[in-house]
């Protein structure tokens, strides 16, 4: 077996650490940081808010932000804040944050939030380094090759691993028609990720539940997948090992430190995986349910991965009875046992068992699934699902239709 495996992102974890932010962009040259940051209330004089509404995974509570600045204060830092960077990033919000690091003459930025605000950071610095928009690179094949300013990342969520990865995704529309697109380069890795679990605690049940199952179906599909390797596995098998000990307690004792510490290096993991492995159908249909419907990207996760995994049983039986088995510490565990876990912590933290439970009309099921069949990353799930397949899938998943 031949495979590449990249992590090139420093990543320091643990509680407290955040307050070194200031000293690592000190190291890394920065004299002016743009600190990118979901839309929340205006803070001093130098924030700069951008139009864009608060939405599911975006947001950084102001405590986080708070934790931040006095990092880079105390490392004699300037900053100017840009929280324009709404749930589901388009390129003129990208275009929005890089007028004002221009403006305000930054030369590094901090990406604080989720997955939306790293994205958004990760965009900016490449559309500076390039010397033109990020939409020239989104779904065109250009290569993004130019240095980058600076980029460190904050996560105020357990999800995306989006601060460990190199991948964008932005929503952008075309022809009348929104849908998310992801666009990889290795210039898009952060320097560093600060993990700390103490920015954490205050995340409620829904947002907890949502971003930890986002975790859960990177893992899974990273590990089921047709690009999976030995190095990836490891990470993949402890993201689920760790998320089976903790989201539930996660869930349950927002407080529970542990079980937070667990989750932020679950997520950690998972993100390093998707960088060396490959997602599949999951977040094919899941991206089409943000785009369209503007469902939260870790709830459509949540609800997707048991009906796509149900349907690559066949075909992935030893790898899923493992996943299960990393997930529920449960050694004889097959793979229809392993998908009915997947169902089970659904229900136990909260998650809509199916996509009629959360809001999405029958009506929408046609686009969904138009925009999900021409996933690019339709080739690497384990099982090669039909077009009529896939259908089958979306309507169990919106009927609620457990099929173990």
């Amino acid at each position: 077996m031949a495979f590449t495996f990249n992590s090139p992102v420093k990543i320091v974890f643990g509680e407290g650490c955040a307050d070194q932010v200031g000293q690592e962009l000190v190291g890394l040259g920065a004299k002016k940081v743009l600190v990118v940051t979901g839309p929340g209330h205006r803070h001093e004089e130098q924030d700069h808010a951008g139009a864009a509404q608060a939405g599911h995974e975006g947001n950084g509570h102001e405590g986080a932000f708070e934790t931040v600045v006095a990092a880079l204060k105390k490392a004699g830092l300037e900053y100017v804040r840009f929280a324009g960077a709404g749930a589901d990033p388009t390129p003129a919000m990208v275009e929005e944050g890089a007028c004002v690091f221009k403006e305000a003459r930054c030369d590094a930025i901090l990406a604080l939030g989720g997955g939306s605000p790293m994205d958004c950071a990760k965009a900016i610095g490449a559309s500076m380094g390039e010397g033109r928009p990020f939409a020239d690179f989104v779904g065109t094949g250009r290569v993004l090759a130019a240095p980058v300013p600076p980029l460190v990342a904050v996560p105020t969520t357990a999800g995306t691993g989006s601060e460990v990865s190199g991948t964008s995704v932005l929503t952008i529309e075309k022809d009348g028609h929104k849908m998310k697109l992801g666009t990889s380069g290795a210039t898009l890795f952060p320097k560093a990720a600060f993990v700390d679990p103490l920015l954490h605690v205050s995340m409620p049940k829904a947002l907890t539940a949502a971003t930890g199952m986002d975790a859960l179906t990177h893992a899974i599909e990273c590990y089921v997948g047709r690009q999976h390797t030995p190095l990836a596995d490891l990470y993949c098998i402890e993201a689920m090992r760790l998320i089976g000990l903790s989201l539930r307690r996660a869930c349950q004792r927002g407080d529970n430190l542990e079980a937070r510490g667990n989750m932020a290096l679950a997520a950690t993991c998972a993100g390093v995986a998707l960088s060396n492995a490959s997602l599949g159908m999951v977040h094919g249909f899941a991206h089409a349910l943000g785009a369209l419907c503007g469902m939260a990207h870790g709830t459509a996760n949540a609800i997707m991965l048991p009906y796509v995994m149900a349907g690559c049983v066949d075909d992935a039986a030893e790898r899923l009875a493992l996943a299960g088995a990393a997930l529920t510490g449960t050694s004889s565990i097959d793979a229809h046992a392993s998908v009915a876990a997947l169902f089970s912590l659904d229900h136990d933290i909260g998650i809509p068992r199916s996509l009629a439970e959360a809001g999405i009309p029958e009506s929408m099921l046609k686009p969904i699934y138009e925009d999900a069949k021409n996933y690019k990353r339709r080739p690497m799930s384990p099982h090669l699902f039909t077009d009529e397949e896939l259908w089958q899938v979306l309507y169990s998943a919106w009927s609620g239709t457990e099929t173990t």
